[in-house]
């Protein structure tokens, strides 16, 4: 049953889900959680389970506004929502959503989590810290011999099943071009070294050595193990006791994560750290080489090249010191950046050897490489490990590392082979019926050889503008003095392009693909209706005449190089023809060399580029349906897929249960692929992997795309996974919403929660309005405002969608995007630039707040920016963008972390049997038995419900929005993709794959076999610690003042300059009259003083947005302090003693001539120690020593006006200067 009721301008909707569980608390009023703007939050008792208990709660740590301040707040907010027409707009409301769910582990989120982190992390976190830094003696000679040897100081070799130890540095190496298995491995622990080999590197008589498939074991099914290495992902994948479906006890710990997430370098940063490297390279090269040159004994060339070297690097390094903190991401990098090690990598080469005697002969050589690689890795995690745990403090930081490295994909080894041979074989045939019909037209195009002695060829060719460009020049037949055709001679008779196709005498037929540079000529390709002209310094252009050019100009074209024009034109007489050059999708100083590139297929669709020739399309089109393919065909072909045939003891059921063990029945077919996964690969400490976390979705038109799909549950197991719903953009709408701590308090807020396609009001429908452009299209530049990018981004982005528009055009479009989003900027005599009247200004003052501060956090995981990043590393290049970029993705990860370890808990709390398969930035799949699928489904919706909460809780809003407090949909299914009805139908693909099972949060919990039911007693938390800590917010702003609170929420939603200005005025006056007032001053410092300080270079701008605002405010009442004990010492004119029972007027009129003499000094008098800030302690004054003659005042006596005062605007007391005054203070009372 579904009823529908209208609420004032709410459109509410009830629905019966009478088959909820027996324990679903009975149906509240639903009234009680609409907030203000008609934003429904969860059910009271949801809201109790989840947030815990208020009195511990960080609402009650901040100070509260009056109701008058409330209301003024509140009626801010709905002014930015009526500016951007949202107020009042129909919200969706639903009956509230209350089932039991587990307790929390503690009396609130935070602690509840920090639990959840130790738990996920113990004993591992332990073991890395108590780790050895000594490493044992290196044995003098290796034993080749398969398996593991054992090596002690003081003790014999000794060969072990296993290493024995804990705790294992490990490095393994590989003949890559002879098959992925391991060929030798070594590791180090505290008192051995290891030496592991191949069978079939060694010659023992009873083994086979012929056959390369072996794995390394470390017996970690049976006993906890941190094994540690760089890139370590790539060593896992060796690992026998890895291809089970049960998860092993090991914790393969990545030191290249561990290095990226402290001190990587951003996208933006590595084309200028490898042109600083290369320039040091070939300086020490230069210096090696002229010290050769020198005499030996004299080295005096040498040092003046050095000190030349030296200053050229310093000036590098002066104008972005951000050099000397990070490197690149090798371990040779990394080893000598952190601990200085210089290593040697030659010996590396050996091992792309197809001869496996190669490593037999240089054996003891490639060992003591590989043991060099452990040593050095060993000392590379002494050094990075205590710089993540510094940057990334919080144990959930730490504790999802685990799962994140043990991501599993299992597939059907027969249906893998058969796919990558079926899409293979269709790309090959697809290629050649590319090339056929290539063919066809260039032996259509030949005919016209004739020309000479046909007057209608050679004027086609003469009047075509692509035949012309080609060179016609006939290869005349060459005869002996006998009159006989020389041998051997190439096509004579025929022209040169033609003859050009055919590499050497014995070719059959021209060889041309899509890729050969004439293939945009025989496709008579136009741009804009023009034919396309090869050029040799400006590449594909386009002719125009004298009379189009500056309407072609308008529209943002480049002219071609002026050597080209001159070329074209006096090639084919067209002396009132001008050259433009074809635009490159990555900016007009690149040049177009290919025009039938994935890029330009958009082209096409939009008659831009367009085909004279019939069968042009059909080739492009041919051409993009292998494109997917053949980019990743290499990637895909070289997966170390592991047959479960190879190895009958492994390939483990999760649980040896009746039903699984068809899976032990069917393991002949099983493969295993363990992706090579870094963790933390980027700054943001996003995973990375090269395949699998970038795949394509399956696509009708794309050969191989449906690759996902090819991750199939074995028998008796299936997918279960979900996607967090706009993930990124609602922690970025949350980071504006929690400076009006409501939900839906900014219009990005509002947008993101209840914005519709349907009603116009979500954020990409409303972008694609202002551009005019699809939704689809209007992603991308919404998505790319958020993460940093620019106007210049979106005028960029604008012309590779139509390249048809003018420079002005672009720009108008773009612009008013901008101020219709992120706002426009002021700049201001006061205050340094901020956001203001945008829908997203809010939001962009907070992010630049983040990037801004001296140690940028994530709001809710505390981790902190990569020191490439960091304020005080930043010169010459801000970096502003990708720091904001940061603090949105870094915060994304924060998500994923902490679902992990929420899942984690429960996995393990309610005995499920489900591990985690892979993770996609958003996406998150689990591997889990038929039995438990809805369980762990339930698992997944709880484990996103504490999420989002905690993501609330750390910005200060104690409530969560229903709607997305939980997955739109839990996916339960038998293969990976997208979505679990899509028919992953592609070229290579012909058959419809059987629609998995798509469940809400209503569906689920009508299914019984949803309940987690009654926990593992056993697994309990609560012994782990628990430190109280500062939500990251609240330690940013909690010396911002009340006034400057006040004012600056109002200059962000203000839409004119006007208002701003006003406002600017307003603030001056009232900050520097509550300071007067405190200091028993009567002086009214005016803006217009103000300004003129400002303008003498006497005071700084305030900078609304950086902390150092408030900063100085210390150390302006120590100086305030300092003033007054020496303005206290009485004088002989004035023997009256001051103390707390002296009356205030008597004390207001002891320093009243101080304060006449003060005001008729200069202000320029002013000590030079004073800060901006001065302006506000001590108005316009002239002299600090006898500004204030007033004895110290008790705290608790109220300030009057001073008696003194010359304003005669003043009537009332001023009201006292609030020090200290929470920014988040100012709304957390409105709850």
């Amino acid at each position: 049953m579904r009823k529908k009721l209208i609420c004032g301008t709410s459109a509410v909707f009830v629905v019966d889900i009478s088959g909820y569980w027996q324990f679903v608390d009975q149906y509240v009023d639903y009234k009680k959680e609409i907030n203000p703007v008609g934003i429904q939050y969860l059910s009271e008792s949801l809201q109790k389970q989840v947030f815990g208990d208020h009195n511990n709660g960080i609402s009650k740590t901040l100070t509260g506004l009056s109701t008058a301040e409330k209301h003024t707040l509140l009626n801010l907010l709905k002014q930015m929502l009526r500016t951007h027409d949202l107020l009042d707009k129909k919200t969706t409301v639903i009956e509230p959503i209350s089932f039991k769910i587990p307790e929390l582990q503690g009396s609130s989120l935070d602690e509840h989590f920090q639990k959840l982190g130790h738990f996920a992390s113990e004993p591992y976190k332990t073991m890395a810290m108590n780790k050895y830094t000594n490493i044992v003696k290196r044995p003098k000679n290796w034993i080749r011999q398969s398996g593991w040897i054992k090596y002690t100081p003081g003790r014999n070799p000794e060969r072990v099943p296993f290493p024995d130890d804990d705790t294992l540095t490990f490095d393994v190496e590989t003949l890559y071009k002879i098959s992925h298995y391991p060929t030798l491995a070594t590791a180090v622990s505290r008192d051995s070294w290891y030496l592991w080999c191949s069978p079939y590197i060694c010659n023992h008589p009873k083994e086979d050595n012929t056959s390369f498939k072996h794995l390394i074991p470390l017996d970690t099914m049976n006993k906890t193990q941190l094994v540690l290495g760089h890139n370590v992902g790539y060593d896992r994948a060796r690992v026998l006791e890895e291809y089970n479906f049960k998860q092993s006890k090991a914790f393969f710990l990545d030191t290249q994560s561990l290095h990226i997430a402290s001190s990587g370098l951003c996208s933006r940063q590595r084309p200028m750290f490898m042109k600083r490297k290369n320039m040091i390279k070939n300086m020490e090269e230069d210096a090696r080489n002229n010290s050769e040159i020198e005499d030996e004994d004299d080295d005096e060339g040498l040092n003046k090249i050095n000190l030349k070297n030296s200053n050229i690097i310093g000036e590098l390094d002066e104008q972005d010191p951000w050099l000397n903190v990070s490197t690149m991401n090798s371990l040779a990098d990394v080893a000598s950046f952190h601990c200085g090690i210089k290593m040697d990598k030659s010996a590396r080469d050996y091992f792309d050897a197809t001869d496996k005697n190669v490593i037999i002969e240089n054996f003891q050589m490639l060992v003591n490489y590989c043991a060099t690689d452990v040593e050095v890795t060993s000392k590379v995690f002494d050094k990075v490990f205590p710089l993540f745990l510094k940057k990334c403090a919080h144990p959930i930081s730490f504790g999802a590392l685990r799962s994140l490295s043990s991501c599993i994909l299992p597939t059907n080894y027969n249906s893998w082979t058969k796919y990558i041979k079926d899409a293979e074989s269709l790309y090959q045939s697809t290629k050649l019926e590319i090339e056929d019909k290539i063919i066809q037209i260039v032996e259509d195009t030949v005919k016209l050889r004739d020309y000479p002695n046909n007057e209608t060829h050679r004027k086609l060719i003469e009047n075509d503008p692509w035949l012309r460009q080609l060179d016609w020049t006939l290869k005349p037949l060459r005869l002996t003095k006998k009159g006989v055709p020389v041998k051997r001679q190439k096509l004579p008779g025929y022209p040169e392009w033609y003859r050009s196709l055919f590499p050497n005498n014995t070719t059959t037929k021209p060889q041309i693909t899509l890729k050969s540079r004439n293939i945009p000529i025989f496709f008579k390709l136009s741009w804009e209706s023009k034919a396309v002209v090869w050029t040799k310094d400006s590449g594909w252009c386009f002719a125009v005449r004298d009379n189009e050019v500056e309407e072609f100009k308008s529209k943002n074209y480049i002219l071609a190089a002026e050597d080209d024009m001159e070329e074209y034109r006096e090639k084919f007489n067209s002396i009132q023809e001008i050259l433009f050059k074809v635009p490159h999708p990555n900016g007009p100083l690149l040049n177009c060399t290919t025009l039938l590139s994935k890029p330009y297929i958009h082209f096409f669709d939009k008659k831009v580029l367009k085909s004279e020739s019939e069968w042009a399309h059909e080739a492009l089109q041919i051409n993009s349906s292998g494109s997917y393919w053949m980019s990743a065909r290499e990637r895909i072909m070289s997966q170390f897929v592991v047959k479960g045939k190879d190895f009958p003891k492994e390939f483990q059921p999760l649980q040896r249960t009746t039903k699984n063990n068809q899976t032990r029945q069917d393991s002949d077919d099983l493969g295993i692929i363990l992706p090579k996964i870094i963790p933390m690969g980027t700054v943001t400490r996003r995973a990375v992997e090269n395949t699998w976390l970038t795949a394509s979705n399956a696509k009708k038109n794309r050969i191989g795309s449906e690759l996902k799909t090819n991750v199939k549950a074995p028998p008796g197991y299936c997918f279960v996974g979900a996607d967090v719903d706009s993930e990124e953009l609602w922690i970025a709408s949350l980071v504006g919403d929690s400076v009006f701590n409501l939900h839906g308090g900014t219009a990005i807020g509002w947008m993101c929660l209840e914005g519709t396609k349907s009603a116009g009001t979500d954020l990409h429908t409303k972008t694609a309005k202002i551009l005019g452009c699809s939704r689809n299209e209007a992603k991308i530049f919404n998505y790319g405002r958020i993460y940093g990018a620019g106007v210049k981004f979106a005028g960029q982005l604008l012309k590779q969608f139509n390249p048809s528009l003018t420079d002005a055009e672009v720009k108008k479009v773009s612009t008013n995007l901008y101020e219709s989003t992120k706002g426009k900027k002021r700049r201001s005599k006061i205050f340094e630039q901020f956001w203001y009247g945008g829908s997203e200004s809010v939001l962009f003052n907070k992010l630049e707040n983040i990037a801004e501060q001296k140690v940028p956090r994530t709001p809710v995981l505390g981790c902190s920016i990569t020191s490439s990043l960091m304020k005080q590393n930043l010169k010459a290049n801000s970096f502003l963008p990708s720091r904001i970029n940061w603090a949105i993705q870094s915060s994304g990860v924060d998500y994923l972390h902490l679902l992990c370890c929420s899942m984690n808990y429960l996995i393990e709390k309610y005995s499920l049997n489900a591990r985690l398969c892979i993770s996609i930035h958003d996406e998150i799949r689990y591997l889990t038995s038929e039995e438990d699928k809805y369980k762990v489904a339930m698992a997944l919706q709880i484990s996103n419900l504490w999420t989002r909460a905690i993501f609330c809780e750390q910005m200060g809003i104690d409530d969560l929005p229903q709607n997305c407090a939980f997955f739109s949909a839990v996916d339960i299914d038998k293969v990976l993709r997208k979505e679990v009805d899509m028919d992953c139908i592609t070229p290579s693909n012909p058959n419809a794959i059987p629609h998995g099972e798509s469940l809400d949060i209503q569906t689920l919990l009508a299914k019984p076999e949803a309940q987690l039911g009654k926990g593992n007693e056993s697994i309990n938390v609560s012994n782990y610690a628990f430190q109280c800590r500062e939500p990251v917010f609240e330690n940013y702003n909690k010396s911002y003042t009340k006034e400057f609170i006040k004012y600056f929420i109002q200059m962000q939603v203000q839409t004119e300059r006007s208002e701003i200005s006003k406002l600017e005025k307003e603030y001056v006056r009232e900050l520097t009259s509550n300071k007067f007032s405190k200091d028993g001053l009567g002086v009214e410092y005016n803006f217009n003083d103000y300004i003129r300080d400002i303008e003498k270079g006497k005071h700084k701008k305030i900078n609304i947005m950086a902390q150092s605002f408030i900063e100085t405010r210390t150390k302006l009442d120590q100086q305030h302090s300092l003033s007054i004990t020496s303005i206290n010492k009485p004088t002989e004119g004035n023997k009256t003693k001051l103390n707390k029972d002296t009356p205030v007027k008597h004390r207001v009129k002891l320093s009243k001539n101080t304060i006449k003499k003060s005001i008729t000094e200069k202000i320029s008098d002013l000590p030079e120690s004073m800060d901006y800030f001065s302006l506000h302690e001590l108005a316009h004054t002239r002299n600090n020593k006898n500004s204030y003659n007033t004895a110290k005042e008790d705290k608790n006596i109220a300030k009057t006006t001073p008696a003194s005062s010359k304003s005669s605007k003043v009537k009332k007391p001023f009201k006292p200067y609030v020090r200290n005054t929470s920014y988040s203070a100012f709304y957390q009372s409105m709850n």
